[in-house]
């Protein structure tokens, strides 16, 4: 029997596919592709439906910057599953997955298997997202903000002086079950040393990408790695990692002028109320600081803002509504200008979109004003 196993298998997912070319064995890895697309789903309604539209140019944004976050990890001697970018998609390397080449049940998995996807998300928190779940068990007091390195209950937006890595399960058909760091180290079957080269691998990976975000002028907030054990037992990072749909990232707007100017440019366009959007600019021109979310989170705020997240937590049948044009065209706007930045690659992600890729600050501008005219009920559906 052929050690490999050709096949053509395509894993459709909601915001990208994978299709495996050679499927992995017992003692090899598979090699696949990563096709990123332009659908989404938020909320976990992929359980429930397809989201009714799409974000153009998402996938191929999401091409670029899938490959960057790659290719950052490799420069700097980080083991991951990439094999080679391509233009839409990622060739990558692919290991055994629990619930299909292996056990559902963890403990029928010999600790130190080879050639396996490890059932674990791995989440790091590095700045304090207003609306991130660490922040209201700071505040409800589940957990001690001291164990995080703060002296007093911080404010959002701040940053975590001391990196913490939690854990949740990633296979699990009940969905992400938050695990202990024993019980995560128990799940994953790895033996001590390899558990303790998974650490160390990722808390490099997480730096890695914090740096060149920095440099990008983003502020990456919190996010999540998967890892796997390749076939000579070595730890690698898994999956896709440091991009708008994995991780949340935050852009500050240093001129208000900007914000400013599409207030007034939306309160034209949609014939809204002046005094009602005037009320909203004197309010927030008193702000401190202007941050705006840069990720998937902003289809989230939009969604929480409008009254429809809360909804479908009671009735799972509630479909949601359509963002207004407007509003998708700047998303979309927003990922081709974090794919041109992140890449450096803005002549090529214009050739294939056919699309201008505008200044971040502009892009960050416009979606803080969308945001604000949402929250205030201005948008008309």
């Amino acid at each position: 029997m052929s050690r490999f196993s050709f096949i053509s298998m395509l894993i459709k997912g909601s915001s990208k596919d994978i299709e495996i070319e050679v499927a992995p064995t017992e003692d090899k890895m598979g090699i696949g592709y990563f096709i990123p697309k332009d659908t989404f789903s938020i909320f976990d309604y992929k359980n429930y439906g397809e989201w009714p539209f799409k974000i153009p140019f998402k996938g191929l944004a999401m091409s670029f910057i899938i490959n960057k976050s790659f290719e950052i990890a490799k420069s700097n001697g980080i083991d991951t599953c990439f094999i080679e970018g391509l233009k839409d998609r990622c060739k990558v390397k692919i290991a055994r997955v629990p619930g299909r080449e292996l056990p559902l049940e963890q403990d029928k998995i010999t600790i130190g298997s080879k050639n396996r996807m490890v059932d674990l998300e791995i989440i790091f928190n590095l700045y304090l997202h207003p609306r991130s779940s660490l922040l209201k068990a700071f505040m409800n007091n589940t957990k001690d903000y001291r164990d995080y390195g703060f002296d007093e209950l911080p404010k959002p937006f701040e940053k975590i002086p001391k990196l913490k890595l939690s854990y949740t399960t990633k296979y699990d058909k009940r969905g992400d079950i938050p695990l202990t760091e024993e019980d995560a180290k128990n799940r994953s079957r790895l033996t001590e040393e390899q558990w303790n080269e998974s650490i160390q691998l990722i808390r490099k990976c997480i730096n890695a990408i914090n740096e060149y975000a920095e440099r990008k002028k983003l502020l990456r907030i919190d996010g999540k790695h998967e890892i796997l054990v390749d076939e000579q037992g070595k730890i690698a990072i898994a999956d896709t990692f440091g991009n708008p749909e994995e991780d949340r990232y935050i852009f500050e707007i240093k001129d208000f002028a900007l914000i400013e100017r599409f207030f007034y440019f939306y309160t034209a366009r949609w014939n809204l109320d002046q005094v009602k959007v005037n009320e909203i600019i004197k309010k927030v021109s008193k702000q401190e600081h202007y941050y705006q979310d840069f990720s998937k989170q902003f289809l989230r705020n939009w969604y929480i803002d409008n009254g429809w997240k809360e909804r479908f937590d009671k009735d799972k049948s509630i479909k949601p509504y359509p963002m207004p044009r407007d509003v998708i065209s700047a998303y979309s706007n927003a990922m081709l200008t974090f794919a041109a930045i992140w890449s450096g690659k803005t002549n090529e992600v214009v050739d294939l979109s056919g699309d201008i890729v505008r200044p971040m600050d502009e892009v960050a501008a416009e979606l803080f004003v969308l945001e604000e005219l949402n929250r205030h009920n201005l948008i008309k559906y």
